[in-house]
């Protein structure tokens, strides 16, 4: 990571959120015990993954997780700061910035690299690499599949709407477990290999395996197909404190709930500009009914929920009760969802 003071910098490590900062959090859950791991170090030829590579170390987690498992490899570990505690001793872990020296000679890389908003990093003073990307996670990941053939790579969640990397991911896995000692941060397990390789396993360059822990979900194109379709554009307003269609758009902690409501349910004075947990919405056209019109968006919410196993929509901090990820329904969505109602409506008058 770059730094402009380097003194202030050495200040900040030395602050309580010390890990934060840079970026680092330490797993407790082993995220690798589930059949697609498996099959993905099957598809790695024996000789590539003799020596493998942990650029992203911290404390040795995740070597002590691969080794737990049964894998007997060589491990070469590398971190910006190494972890005064190294649960694989074995392994020492080297000090060096892997984003702007990454190691030579590896085919394998598996870790779990820094995450950090571009946002975060300039509101804690910090600098951030010169990137098109907005989170130092998408860059370590640039940087991993630039160098290696093969990456693992415990990410967030959200990666998987980030249209980014697809022609190199073999499976995504929703890890709806414990993962983090001091984070809510939902993740996933990205399991990448080599474009022309994904041939071999039967997936276009586009598409990848989708799991919910060991649940096999599908294809990421075929959930794709299902969501909703419309041929018409509506002007929606959102965050309208006078708009008529109200919507929750965040998960609560037991189970799903997220819904389309009255506008009136909702009061004028939580809608702000930049309300994303509470909008009211307008611009419903005159020859819609409103409660037939809540009635089949809460409907059509539902279906596109189950059918796609909520992938498209953003996973939101912590689990449910129900061991499922809370979600949150971004405008793009709901837009989607108002207006293939509103279609549906008007095809169903004209008939």
């Amino acid at each position: 990571m770059i730094v402009k003071d380097s003194q202030k910098y050495n200040e900040l490590l030395k602050l309580k959120e010390k890990k934060k900062l840079l970026g680092q959090f330490y797993t407790i859950t082993n995220p690798f015990s589930i059949d697609v791991f498996y099959k993905w170090m099957k598809l790695i030829p024996q000789e590539k993954k003799e020596n493998l590579l942990e650029p992203f170390a911290g404390a040795n987690n995740i070597v002590k997780m691969i080794k737990d498992l049964g894998f007997v490899h060589n491990w070469s570990c590398f971190d910006i700061e190494p972890n005064e505690t190294n649960v694989t001793p074995e392994y020492p872990v080297s000090k060096q910035d892997t984003i702007k020296n990454f190691p030579k000679g590896f085919f394998v890389g598996i870790t779990n690299p820094p995450y950090l908003a571009k946002n975060s990093a300039t509101r804690a003073g910090l600098d951030f690499p010169e990137t098109t990307y907005d989170d130092l996670y998408k860059v370590s990941l640039d940087v991993m599949l630039n160098n290696l053939e093969y990456v693992a790579a415990i990410i967030p969640e959200s990666f998987v709407n980030a249209g980014i990397f697809h022609d190199r991911i073999y499976a995504f896995v929703s890890l709806t477990c414990k993962m983090f000692e001091d984070t809510e941060c939902p993740v996933c397990l990205a399991l990448f290999i080599p474009s022309e390789q994904k041939s071999e396993a039967k997936l276009e360059k586009e598409d990848f395996f989708v799991f919910r822990q060991n649940k096999k979900i599908g294809r990421y194109k075929e959930l794709g197909s299902k969501k909703p379709k419309s041929d018409i554009q509506i002007d929606w307003k959102f965050n309208d404190p006078d708009g008529i269609i109200g919507i929750r758009c965040i998960d609560g902690t037991i189970k799903s709930s997220i819904e389309f409501i009255n506008g009136k349910e909702i009061d004028k004075s939580k809608i702000k500009v930049s309300s994303r947990s509470l909008t009211r919405v307008s611009g419903l056209p005159n020859d819609i009914n409103l409660t037939m019109f809540l009635e089949r968006c809460n409907k059509k919410l539902v279906q596109y929920r189950e059918d796609t196993a909520d992938i498209f929509l953003t996973s939101f901090k912590g689990l449910r009760k129900d061991n499922r990820y809370r979600r949150r329904l971004d405008f793009a969505n709901a837009k989607v969802i108002m207006n293939a109602v509103v279609e549906e409506l008007r095809k169903e008058k004209s008939e």
